[in-house]
C-alpha cells in the first residue's frame, strides 16, 4: 500500500485495527479463562516468545497463563509477555517453543550524514521506503505529499517528538525524492523503545507492505534473535532492510538485508533500484549496492553483482 494508492486516512485506520490485534489477543483468549486466571503471587518479567510455527503460537497464547502483551502474526511466530520464573520455566521446558529472550530496550542509532547525498540513475518513484524508527513529522515541506504516518505501536498518532525518524527520513527523501516514505513508529520521545514494539512495526510491515518495498531500522537490536528472524521474515517476503550498524563496519546477511551506518542513504539507492527493477529479490538487490570504505557514497554497481557481498569494509 502506499499514499499514491489511497488516503492516508487508511494506513490510520490500520494502525488502529493492528495496535489492538498485537496487543492482547482477545479472540485467541477467551474473555472467561482471563476472568478466571488468578493473580501473580510472584514478580513477572517481560520476554520475547517465539515458537515453532504458527499453529503452536496461536495454541500458546490461547492458554490463559500467560499475561499476553503483544501477539506476532507475520513476521515471527510468537508473542511478548509478562512471565513468572515458573511460567518461564514452564515455556521452556514446552516443545512448541523455539527461543524466548527478555524484553529490552532498544536505543536508535546515530546516522551519519553525507554533505552529498548519493546520486544515481531514478528518484525511487513506485517506491515505498518504511522508516522504523520514533515516528516521521510527515507535514515538513521538504516531503511534500511522500510522507505518512503508518503505524504507531507506542499508542499514539505517530507524531515524532524524538526527532531522530524524521532525521532519518530526510536522508532517505535526499537519496531517493521521489519515493514515498511510511512513518513506522516504534520508538518514544526518548528515541529508544521495547524490543516488544520494534517487533510489532515490522510485524505490521510483513501484513501490509506491498509493491516495491524496502525498510530501514535504525535501532542497536545486535544479538536479538527475535529481531534477526523478523528482519529475515522481511527480507523472504520482497522487503529490503537497510539496517544500522557502528560507523566502522558494513556487512550483508546471506538472505540480502545490508547493515552500515549509512542505512538510510542505502535505504534510498535500494528505492532508486526498484524503481527501475521493480520485481529485484533482496538478495539480488544487495548485490547491486556498492559497500565502499573509500567513498562516502553508495554505488549502483551492477557489473561486478558480488562486491557487497565480497567487501567488509565500512560504509
Amino acid at each position: 500500500m502506499s499514499r499514491r494508492l489511497g488516503l492516508p486516512s487508511v494506513y490510520l485506520a490500520a494502525a488502529v485495527a493492528t495496535a489492538a490485534t498485537t496487543a492482547v489477543p482477545l479472540a485467541m483468549t477467551p474473555a472467561s479463562g482471563l476472568a478466571l486466571r488468578p493473580a501473580a503471587t510472584e514478580p513477572a518479567h517481560p520476554y520475547i516468545v517465539i515458537a515453532r510455527g504458527p499453529a503452536a503460537a496461536r495454541d500458546l497464547v490461547g492458554e490463559v497463563r500467560w499475561r499476553v502483551r503483544r501477539y506476532y502474526t507475520a513476521a515471527l511466530p510468537g508473542f511478548a509477555a509478562f512471565l513468572s520464573a515458573a511460567e518461564l520455566a514452564s515455556l521452556r521446558a514446552d516443545p512448541r517453543v523455539r527461543t524466548i529472550e527478555p524484553d529490552r530496550r532498544l536505543h536508535a542509532v546515530p546516522i551519519r550524514r553525507l554533505a552529498r547525498p548519493p546520486a544515481g540513475p531514478g528518484t525511487g518513484t513506485g517506491a515505498t521506503v518504511y522508516v522504523v524508527d520514533s515516528g516521521v513529522d510527515a507535514g515538513r515541506a521538504e516531503f511534500g505529499d511522500r510522507a505518512w504516518r503508518a503505524f504507531d505501536a507506542t499508542g499514539g498518532a505517530g507524531r515524532d517528538c524524538g526527532g531522530h525518524g524524521t532525521q532519518v527520513a530526510g536522508r532517505v527523501h535526499a537519496a531517493a525524492p521521489g519515493a514515498g516514505i511510511a512513518s513506522v513508529r516504534v520508538l518514544d520521545c526518548g528515541n529508544s523503545g521495547t524490543l516488544a514494539d520494534v517487533l510489532a512495526g515490522l510485524d505490521w510491515i510483513r501484513r501490509h507492505a506491498r509493491g516495491p518495498s524496502v525498510a530501514t531500522l535504525a535501532v542497536d537490536g545486535s544479538g536479538s534473535p527475535s529481531l534477526d528472524a523478523a528482519v529475515r521474515s522481511l527480507v523472504r517476503s520482497g522487503v529490503f532492510v537497510a539496517g544500522a550498524a557502528d560507523a566502522a563496519r558494513c556487512r550483508v546477511e546471506p538472505g540480502g538485508a545490508a547493515y552500515s551506518a549509512l542505512a538510510p542513504y542505502s535505504a534510498g539507492a535500494a528505492a532508486r533500484y526498484l524503481e527501475r527493477h521493480p520485481g529485484t529479490n533482496p538478495a539480488i538487490l544487495a548485490s547491486r549496492l556498492n559497500c565502499t570504505s573509500t567513498h562516502d557514497a553508495i554505488r549502483q554497481n551492477p557489473g561486478r553483482a558480488s562486491n557487497l557481498l565480497r567487501h567488509r569494509g565500512g560504509l
